[in-house]
């Protein structure tokens, strides 16, 4: 689709205070739209289904483009049916536009080939662990914690995740929201990564934090976790 033509169908959507909210909440520093989400979500459907790969196509030959345009094809790639190899290209093209946690998590979620072939897509993922980009590590964090928490790949997560060290704030959120998550799900296997001198130290505690604030998480486990944080904050 045209861009022009694509950004009056989105600013018909558009609010101003959705705009000036996405700004505060720091979702990118792209242009903000305000388009709605609804908008964005009925809006994909309608161009993956008339216009399939060429929506992500023209969209990859824009000047320039807002944040509300990456969120709209980042959706638009997880509606259409592509096979393996269709599904990496485009994922290696669009990952660059990735520049905020909104815009990664939308991709990571829609990044649905994952729960339909785990093995397939797997080493790629763990490539962009060693990325020194640090959106590419949380695309790999939160696609981990999105898909692979599973009994087939939970300890290889658990491990692979301990191995990251890097200092940008939105890694170490996705990583303790990971860990707080995979506590959720396999309590016993990731309580040990609870200890001090497991995983880097923001993560841990963002993790523990994460967990404590989790309705998914006992009452008794999270005051197991304050336990363990008190402790090691004696040492």
């Amino acid at each position: 689709m045209i861009q022009k033509t694509l950004i009056e169908r989105m600013t018909e959507g558009g609010d101003r205070k959705a705009a000036e909210f996405g700004q505060k909440l720091k979702v990118s520093e792209r242009e903000i739209l305000g388009t709605r989400t609804p908008v964005l979500a009925a809006l994909a459907k309608e161009l993956a289904k008339k216009e399939g790969t060429r929506a992500l196509d023209d969209f990859l030959l824009y000047p320039s483009v807002s944040y509300d345009e990456v969120v709209l094809m980042y959706k638009v790639f997880g509606l259409l049916k592509l096979d393996e190899v269709a599904t990496k290209a485009y994922l290696q093209k669009l990952l660059p536009y990735n520049d905020s946690w909104a815009t990664n998590d939308t991709l990571c979620t829609s990044f649905v080939a994952c729960k339909k072939e785990p093995q397939a897509y797997w080493p790629l993922i763990i490539g962009y662990l060693e990325s020194s980009n640090p959106w590419d590590i949380r695309f790999a964090t939160i696609t981990m914690m999105s898909w692979y928490l599973i009994d087939e790949y939970i300890k290889q997560v658990l491990s692979l995740l301990s191995t990251i060290e890097n200092d940008h704030y939105y890694v170490i959120m996705g990583l303790g929201w990971a860990y707080a998550t995979a506590f959720a799900k396999y309590r016993d296997l990731t309580l040990p990564y609870m200890e001090k001198g497991v995983l880097p130290e923001k993560v841990r505690k963002k993790a523990i934090q994460k967990c404590i604030e989790s309705f998914r998480v006992s009452e008794e486990d999270k005051e197991l976790l304050r336990s363990i944080r008190q402790e090691a904050s004696r040492h």
